[in-house]
């Protein structure tokens, strides 16, 4: 709707003459305004048609004072001018037309007969139906939302149906920073790699900063509009909106309603999966406790299918900073599936999921958090898989901060063997009070390398006094001094067997802490 030069041209009731139709004609102008001004830049606004009767140009005027008024009304943001005739000068001076082709600039004759405010109003005129349309669209877009809101498609079906209206994509970011709903016309071309990279590292940013903010990226084919959703300190994700062209204020009014409904909708169901957490607990409660029947009837009854067949156990330790976002994470995760179940076990999560169904890696490395994980197993047996998961969560908590560590699977420790496997925190402990006495003596660390490499060689004196390069009457006095400060007989294989376990398990703890 918004005015051009062709548009304008081709209204007859005017008589306008285009004398440079090389030039460009479909720029959207944003007024038109007329001045006889030398220099009328300080009271135009950018994309202005100018209209002029050429009074401030004498008998003398050369293409070195039309090059000047020219340069200074494009360098304002003027997009075409209009001369009016039978003024001051019969005709449009040449010098003019040619100074503005030179510039990209179009120009139109006014015949001494049209009044400016003629051009003027036609201008208007177009500019308030534009205004008009851009207000219909408003309205047909909110009710399109509305519509969406209140139906069963939920909050994907409104992102969807902004997108439709906006011919772009939207994203919904959540406050982990990954995308969970994405919504884009059809053919619409997708982001381009480096512009949802830049993206994704913005929504980071603003996300890291806590507060409610907003900001836009623009590249070289699309401009990407993002909004912080929540409240300060409390932010629930980032709605990200990507057109071929800046947003209008229609457009940001339509926006802006979406916004409002995803915040409301995104704590409603932070909300709903909160007051779900005690029934969730009472529920593994039951599992654990063998009353399957009872725990699978009240899932039906809220509408939530129990995850059945063969499943996996996992324990998840969020770290301090994390926990809480961590735990909604996970909870939102798992409502609505029927392939994964999420409960509150003390300070950590339990999740119950069918093989495959969850990326526990890539999990662990967005939450941050640490988890074990059991063997494959049935609801019959839910008690020992959770035996399980705690065994491999602690090796995990205990094990390097790497990322590749951060999940243990009960596979990985059982295939360790029988002492790997049965190390804990306790063992540990134990062992620690255990050694204590050897510890304690000033040469405590050597002995207990001696003691290592001797049992490592099968108590076989020579080959270990060779490692270690010692002689082997050393070697001897050193296990006796070690014998004489537990008050063991290593002769016996039941004292060295326990004294090997002893050592696996200080040696565990001291390798991975």
């Amino acid at each position: 709707m918004r005015p051009t030069v062709r548009a304008l041209v081709r209204h007859e009731p005017l008589g306008l003459r285009l004398l440079d139709p090389t030039t460009r004609l479909d720029e959207p102008l944003s007024w038109v305004h007329s001045s006889d001004l030398d220099d009328p830049s300080p009271f135009l606004d950018d994309a202005t048609m100018l209209l002029t009767t050429g009074t401030q140009f004498d008998e003398d005027a050369g293409p070195v004072d039309y090059d000047a008024y020219v340069d200074r009304l494009v360098a304002r943001g003027v997009v075409a001018l209009g001369f009016g005739t039978g003024v001051r000068h019969p005709s449009t001076p040449v010098a003019l037309v040619v100074a503005a082709s030179a510039r990209g600039v179009p120009v139109v004759e006014v015949p001494y007969g049209t009044p400016f405010i003629a051009v003027v109003r036609w201008a208007a005129d177009r500019l308030a139906e534009e205004a008009r349309a851009r207000d219909r669209w408003t309205l047909r877009a909110q009710r399109a939302v509305s519509v969406a809101a209140i139906g069963e498609g939920g909050l994907t079906s409104v992102l969807q149906v902004l997108a439709d209206q906006l011919g772009g994509s939207v994203v919904l970011y959540g406050d982990e920073g990954l995308p969970r709903i994405v919504a884009k016309v059809d053919g619409a071309a997708a982001r381009r790699a480096d512009d949802a990279a830049l993206a994704d590292d913005e929504v980071g940013r603003l996300l890291r900063r806590g507060a409610r903010a907003g900001s836009t990226l623009t590249s070289p084919i699309a401009v990407t509009t993002l909004q912080t959703l929540g409240r300060r300190e409390d932010l629930r994700g980032v709605l990200t909106v990507t057109t071929t062209h800046d947003l209008d204020l229609a457009a940001r009014a339509v926006v802006t309603s979406v916004v409002a409904l995803a915040e409301t909708t995104l704590e409603r169901d932070a909300a709903r999966i909160r007051g779900q957490r005690e029934l969730w607990r009472q529920v593994w409660s039951l599992l654990v406790s063998g009353e399957v029947d009872t725990a699978r009837a009240i899932t039906r009854a809220v509408g939530v299918g129990l995850v059945e067949g063969a499943v996996l156990v996992a324990l998840i330790r969020p770290s301090t900073a994390s926990s809480t976002r961590a735990t909604e994470a996970f909870e939102r995760l798992a409502a609505g599936r029927s392939d994964v179940f999420v409960a509150p076990l003390d300070d950590r999560l339990v999740v119950m999921a069918t093989p495959g169904a969850l990326d526990l890696v890539a999990l662990a490395a967005a939450h941050d958090v640490r988890i074990g994980v059991s063997d494959p197993t049935h609801h019959d047996r839910l008690a020992g898989a959770l035996a399980q998961a705690e065994r491999a969560l602690a090796a995990a908590v205990s094990s390097s901060a790497a990322d590749t560590e951060a999940v243990v699977t009960w596979a990985r420790i059982a295939a360790s063997g029988l002492v790997a496997a049965l190390w804990t925190d306790e063992a540990a402990a134990i062992a620690s009070v255990r050694l204590a006495a050897v510890v304690d003596l000033s040469d405590g660390d050597d002995l207990l390398t001696c003691c290592r490499t001797w049992l490592e060689h099968n108590g076989a004196w020579d080959p270990a006094a060779r490692v270690l390069g010692l002689h082997r009457h050393s070697l001897r006095a050193r296990i006796a001094k070690v014998e004489h400060a537990l008050g063991v007989s290593l002769d016996d294989f039941a004292e060295r067997a326990e004294l090997w376990a002893l050592l696996e398990a200080a040696g565990a703890r001291g390798s991975s802490s």
